[in-house]
């Protein structure tokens, strides 16, 4: 299964992979909007040219949010955990992930599949909340890559792209 953090991967190590539609929102569980973000990944080890099985984890925020079902929610934090096999520039094939995003009302919302595309730096993501606050309904993010891909190509060729930085632009989830 695919997670959001596939489209932070596919942002940060340039590479493009073919959407899969998402599943349907239930139609009782609320919705959220975030109108900024951050996240932080790290690959251990570092994505080279060879194909190798890799360890992502990421951190990251959620801010400026607001949920009519949930109003004490402004802000998220962001947790990354995979594992991927792939290489510089890629492809990159998901083996299993989880992306978690605690509230700052106490909730949690788990997103487990995802599809994206990308374009440049910018990225489309959208994914299921399969636990937790808002679950049943479907995640849709906009973001960008920060660094510069020249440095991240220099990294794959020595010793490894080990980080990456995205820039989240809106997060929601449909109600």
């Amino acid at each position: 299964m695919r997670s959001l953090l596939w489209s932070a991967v596919a942002l940060a190590a340039g590479l493009v992979l073919t959407p899969l539609p998402p599943a349907a929102a239930d139609d009782d569980i609320g919705g959220v909007s975030c109108l900024s973000g951050t996240l932080q990944l790290r690959y251990t080890p570092g994505l080279t040219f060879t194909e190798k099985t890799i360890r992502v984890r990421g951190t990251g925020d959620l801010s400026s949010c607001q949920s009519a079902k949930h109003p004490g929610i402004t802000r998220g934090v962001v947790r990354v955990r995979a594992t991927v096999t792939g290489r510089c520039p890629g492809p990159i094939d998901p083996a299993s992930a989880k992306v978690t995003i605690t509230w700052n009302d106490g909730t949690r919302s788990t997103i487990t599949e995802s599809a994206f595309s990308r374009v440049g730096k910018a990225l489309h993501v959208e994914g299921d909340v399969a636990a937790g606050a808002f679950k049943g309904g479907v995640a849709h993010a906009d973001g960008r890559a920060t660094g510069n891909l020249i440095a991240a190509a220099a990294a794959c060729l020595t010793g490894g792209f080990t980080r990456s930085s995205v820039v989240v632009e809106r997060f929601s989830v449909d109600a």
